[in-house]
């Protein structure tokens, strides 16, 4: 099994469909997304990310640490792509979720959707050919058939089934009422494109598809998706973003598709699409950052939307007596993602074909000759057709400053998509000071874990090893007090080579913590009258604190009482002018400890604001302390009830922790965030609610 493994390039477990040839690349996937276990690569704001003036080389690894080298790379690369232009472009397209029902009667298939207790149903006529198949399908957006005459495949036996696109959210009219919107409380018509929920609603199609297969005989092998202008982009988008779709045939896609954002905006002002002038219903709003000059800033750009299709077959189309097509920008675009699939082996999956002399969306003799081409090729099986494929009127742009990259020769061996991605572990465990649990993402074929620590950030020597670890999950037991640890992963695949090691993360031994917490100050919360916030030093095995409030210094009576997990508090109820006295004890599985000293403080007008209503709007404020050592309070408001989320990143964009996902409800609040167990450095916090997406830094210093 191994040797067939290895011999087939670690076909993702036996997720991969190879035809009966043993073609060195497969035709397609069983799954949807091949990636869905890859670490996200580092997801900068756009003043974090570095200009890249033309085309950006699609073999290079997001994080910086050099090319692919491996066919069997190409996965992980594909997955961080797919990544970036969520982030900057489309937004998340979700996950298949878990409740999907599907029905097929009448030559229809009727596909329901739950999720948040809303359900999404989307029906699609199914035009059968005579025969019992199994049958190689065509998607067609909108209609049977996209905008290719039916006959080119009715004729082939070819089933067709429409996808309707509003069904999931309305063409020309987006609303955060839309069935797609309603499943997904967090995402709506500012933070998701269109060609989100459009994908998304493609692959829902190819979900019910095989939950009927004992109904309505699809060949899942060979299924092909087609659509033209904005459903050429839609079509693109669907068999970019879900492998079991064997086949795109992208027409006329247009700027957003096929075309290169960068080179359309070297075009003449208002003569073809561009970031600028596209219609922002497809793309999420902060696309627009990237408009004019900054679309150097986007970190991807669409040759690699096209070569995300890799190693799956492509044909895209362009018209050019249509300027605002951006013919050109789709030539260029073409030739760099035809140096992916040159580099995978497979020139002839890819195809393209600019030719005019016809209307829009209409497709001229010679275009049914190539499509027909594809479709014998990729969903009948036809190996010796022809699909060497790049029609032109003759273009002679000059590729060199746009492609300043050489395409890569690529190992046939097996190979990483990644580094492990450390997860740095809590400070909350009990017994701190005796073991330590670390914990890594899953890295893609590994088979073995490979730990170090080392008190030597040069690991020159190790004090704890183990290459054995199945699981990304480690307790080290028996380090000492008071040392600095450094610590990174390697993984190992099916043929016992190393990949490469992980970044470099580093703890402390917390034995030397003391037993009595230390009050570092109460300062008044922002916009909140008799609101104060505590806060106090980490003490050794604490499990809880208990922190006391009192109006006289010897707490003869206590003004109030309350726990903490954490090292900060913040308490309301006070009484301006009055002199308050607080102190904390820590307490931990044994009992608890001494009290801390006591401190003072009193309430005045000058301390705090009135407090006020609803908000009238989405904020978040500046957090405080900053910098901060080891703690800090990061303030929002939401004026109505929204799905918010928190996240903290480091510098390279890698999240670091999640400090709130869920429902909130319209009010002010304030999270903390402990980082004993980071390292110093700058570090963002993101803050998405409703319609509202914004980061702001932050500095660490211990």
């Amino acid at each position: 099994m191994r040797k067939r493994t290895v011999l087939l390039l670690l076909l993702l477990n036996s997720r991969l469909i190879v035809d009966s040839q043993a073609q060195e690349m497969p035709l397609v996937y069983q799954v949807e997304n091949t990636g869905a276990d890859f670490p996200k690569p580092p997801l900068l704001t756009i003043d974090q990310l570095r200009t890249i003036q033309f085309l950006p080389d699609p073999f290079v690894w997001a994080d910086g640490r050099g090319r692919i080298s491996s066919i069997n790379d190409w996965l992980g690369r594909r997955a961080e792509i797919k990544a970036q232009i969520e982030n900057y472009e489309i937004g998340t397209k979700p996950a298949r979720p878990d409740t999907i029902t599907a029905g097929y009667s009448g030559g229809v298939l009727t596909v329901n959707v739950t999720k948040n207790g809303q359900t999404l149903t989307l029906t699609s006529q199914v035009i059968l050919p005579a025969g019992t198949g199994p049958f190689p399908a065509v998607i067609g957006m909108n209609s049977s058939s996209g905008s290719i005459p039916s006959n080119v495949f009715s004729s082939r036996n070819i089933a067709q089934i429409t996808f309707s696109t509003n069904q999931v959210t309305t063409y020309g009219n987006p609303q955060n009422t839309n069935p797609y919107y309603r499943l997904y409380p967090g995402l709506n018509t500012d933070n998701t494109g269109q060609y989100s929920g459009w994908a998304w609603g493609v692959s829902r199609i190819i979900d019910g598809l095989e939950l009927v297969q004992n109904v309505l005989p699809i060949d899942l092998k060979h299924i092909a998706v087609t659509g033209c202008s904005y459903a050429g982009k839609l079509a693109l988008f669907a068999g970019a973003f879900d492998e079991r779709i064997a086949l795109t045939i992208a027409q006329e896609s247009g700027g957003g598709g096929a075309t290169s954002w960068r080179y359309s905006q070297s075009e003449p002002p208002g003569t073809v699409e561009k970031i600028d002038n596209t219609d922002y219903n497809w793309f999420m709003n902060s696309m627009t950052q990237f408009s004019g000059d900054n679309v150097s800033r986007l970190p991807e750009d669409h040759h690699e939307l096209m070569a995300m299709c890799a190693p799956r077959a492509l044909y895209v189309t362009a018209n050019p007596d249509i300027t605002w097509l951006s013919n050109p920008s789709c030539y260029v675009s073409s030739r760099a993602c035809q140096q992916v699939y040159n580099a995978l082996g497979i020139p002839d999956r890819f195809g393209f074909s600019i030719v005019g002399g016809h209307g829009h969306c209409s497709v001229p003799s010679s275009q049914i000759l190539e499509i027909g081409a594809f479709v014998d090729k990729y969903l009948l099986g036809k190996d010796s057709t022809n699909t060497n494929i790049s029609t032109n009127p003759g273009y002679t742009t000059d590729l060199s400053p746009w492609i300043t990259w050489t395409t890569p020769t690529l190992s046939s061996k097996p190979s990483y998509f990644a580094h492990a991605s450390l997860i740095y572990p809590s400070n909350l465990q009990k017994d701190l000071d005796k073991n330590i649990t670390f914990r890594w993402n899953k890295v893609i074929d590994a088979e073995k874990y490979f730990i170090q620590l080392s008190v030597d950030p040069t690991f020159a020597n190790i004090a704890r090893s183990d290459s054995t670890t199945t699981d990304t999950v480690k307790t080290i037991t028996g380090l000492l007090d008071g040392k600095r640890y450094y610590w990174r992963v390697q993984v190992k695949n099916v043929a016992g080579s190393s990949g490469p090691w992980s970044d470099v993360w580093n703890f402390s031994t917390f034995i030397s913590l003391p037993t009595m917490p230390q009050l570092v100050g109460a300062t008044p919360y922002p916009g909140r009258q008799g609101w104060m916030t505590y806060k106090w030093t980490k003490v050794k095995d604490a499990d809880q604190y208990f922190i006391q409030l009192s109006t006289v210094q010897t707490f003869a009576t206590v003004f109030m009482s309350a726990t903490a997990s954490d090292t900060t508090k913040i308490l309301s109820g006070f009484t301006e002018g009055q002199k308050y006295y607080w102190r904390v004890q820590a307490a931990n599985i044994a009992g608890s400890g001494p009290w801390s000293d006591v401190s003072d403080f009193t309430i005045v007008a000058s301390d705090v604001k009135q407090e006020e209503g609803i908000p009238i709007e989405y904020s978040v404020g500046q957090n405080y302390p900053n910098p901060f050592n080891p703690s800090t309070e990061i303030t929002f408001a939401i004026p109505k009830a929204s799905h918010v989320s928190l996240t903290i990143v480091d510098a390279l964009g890698r999240v670091q922790a999640d400090l709130v996902d869920g429902e909130r409800s319209s009010g002010r609040y304030s999270v903390s965030w402990n980082a004993s167990n980071f390292p110093s450095g700058i570090y963002f916090y993101r803050l998405q609610a409703g319609e509202f997406v914004e980061t702001k830094k932050m500095l660490l210093l211990h």
